[in-house]
């Protein structure tokens, strides 16, 4: 990666070791001015950090100490390619960069996978947060796996748990914006397929965080009502039946599965700042279960 493209993006390159020696990279911008908060990014299946400069960098303008990392198996993260021997490993790896990182009040930022990921951890690991902010989470796809799909995958995962299927998603289901997802950092780096094994662990992580509606922390999902990829419907009744000290649900009329990276970005970052200012100041949304439609 070229100096200059650090400087340009604003970030300074870390290497932090999992508990089980992995090595996980590290984008961490320094906030303008006096400390706000800090933001950790987890980001998405096949993808990784570079996708989400812009973001670290608005973040980072607002006060933030932004801190995005790539998971196992993702970017410039060690493992092996979006593959984990066991789900906790996930969980484990964001609790030990919460823990490295947190500074003040921190808030969780989890996109699709990796929203899921911070909703299973947060639901299984002592957390030092503020708060989470959850965008697109896969608790259910748009469009299930047909069920012979399902069986093949589950014997599969008994026998070859490496063994690596497309995903699918073209670019058009993400944004509406395709230079935008042209102009993204690494892009070389981004997976187009996932391991039957991680697959198989996170439907059944999907399956547990949905059981259990419980969050300890404030929560602000938000998701577009044209997601072809992860349901909108799902997350919906998840949000009625969760009990958490504050939550609030945000529908973006409109906009597709990567709402960061739509055309209409730079609002759905606004909101996403101006919620966690709000916790910051009340602790609290005025209305408790507040749900938006924008």
């Amino acid at each position: 990666m070229p100096a200059d493209t650090k400087a340009a993006s604003g970030y300074i390159a870390e290497k932090f070791n999992a508990g089980d020696g992995v090595p996980l990279f590290c984008r961490v911008w320094e906030q303008s001015g006096p400390l706000v908060g800090t933001v950790i990014i987890v980001h998405g299946m096949g993808e990784h950090s570079g996708r989400y400069v812009h973001v670290g960098k608005f973040f980072a303008e607002s006060g933030f100490r932004t801190i995005a990392f790539d998971q196992r198996g993702h970017g410039r993260s060690g493992g092996r390619p979006v593959f984990v021997k066991q789900y906790k490993a996930l969980g484990e790896d964001v609790s030990g960069i919460v823990n490295r990182f947190a500074g003040g009040f921190t808030f969780l930022f989890g996109h699709s996978f990796g929203g899921q990921v911070v909703l299973w951890t947060a639901q299984h690991f002592e957390l030092k947060i503020t708060g989470l902010i959850v965008s697109a989470p896969w608790l259910a796809l748009t469009r299930p796996a047909p069920k012979w799909k399902v069986s093949l995958g589950r014997w599969l995962n008994t026998r070859w748990p490496g063994f690596r299927l497309p995903t699918g998603v073209r670019s058009e289901s993400l944004s509406h914006d395709q230079a935008h997802l042209d102009s993204l950092e690494d892009l070389d780096l981004v997976h187009g397929f996932v391991t039957v094994g991680l697959f198989t662990q996170g439907e059944s992580a999907a399956t547990e965080i949905l059981s259990t509606t419980r969050i300890g922390c404030p929560i602000l999902l938000a998701h577009g009502d044209e997601d072809e990829l992860t349901s909108r419907k799902t997350v919906e009744e998840y949000f009625s039946r969760l009990q958490a000290p504050s939550k609030t649900l945000k529908i973006y009329p409109g906009l597709r599965h990567e709402l960061h990276n739509e055309t209409t970005r730079v609002e759905v970052l606004s909101d996403y700042l101006g919620w966690m200012k709000s916790i910051i100041q009340t602790g609290f949304l005025e209305r408790e279960g507040a749900q938006n439609r924008n």
